[in-house]
């Protein structure tokens, strides 16, 4: 049961992916703190990966990236200094 209501959430979210691509091709937001500082967000999707580049008070950014391959859902982040950080999720049986 598991396995199909995971294999479901999959196919829904990766056709919304598809179909929402031209409705999300270039989002910005943008933030504004407390004491007046913007923060831009700004999220694309391309050849289904979503990007999303976060722009700090400094001016520094950083840089999300996240796909779907087989099941397996990878995020990569990289931060204002060039770390970056991957996370792969998929489900065992």
């Amino acid at each position: 049961m598991q396995k199909f209501i995971f294999s479901l959430s999959l196919a829904i979210g990766l056709t919304t992916l598809t179909i929402g691509q031209a409705a999300i091709a270039q989002q910005t937001t943008t933030r504004t703190g407390p004491y007046g500082n913007t923060l831009p967000s700004n999220r694309s999707v391309n050849n289904g990966v979503q990007t999303t580049t976060r722009t700090g008070p400094k001016g520094n950014s950083a840089v999300t990236n996240r796909s779907v391959n087989n099941g397996v859902q990878t995020t990569t982040r990289t931060g204002p200094y060039g770390n970056t950080q991957t996370t792969q999720r998929s489900i065992s049986h």
